[in-house]
């Protein structure tokens, strides 16, 4: 008999970006909130939001790096803020 799976069948989230002024210049910022537990962070990179998305198991450590090849990803450290 299998075992069941850790990972929850269906995981939705929420994302917002915004892009901030300030005197070094325009950035782009974001929230993510996993909908199932209501947990969620700010973000300062995609990074940031990949490490969420992954901590629920939504995504493999292989499908971020794949997203990060094919230009997705940015190449600085993650940055969470939680909230």
């Amino acid at each position: 008999m299998a075992e069941p799976s850790p990972v929850p069948p269906a995981s939705t989230f929420v994302v917002r970006f915004w892009q901030e002024w300030s005197v070094a210049g325009p950035r782009w910022r974001g929230r993510i909130e996993h909908v199932q537990s209501g947990e969620s962070v700010a973000f300062l990179n995609l990074d940031g939001m990949l490490d969420f998305i992954r901590r629920f198991g939504a995504m493999s450590d292989d499908e971020s790096r794949s997203a990060k090849k094919d230009g997705i990803g940015g190449s600085r450290a993650a940055g969470l803020a939680p909230r």
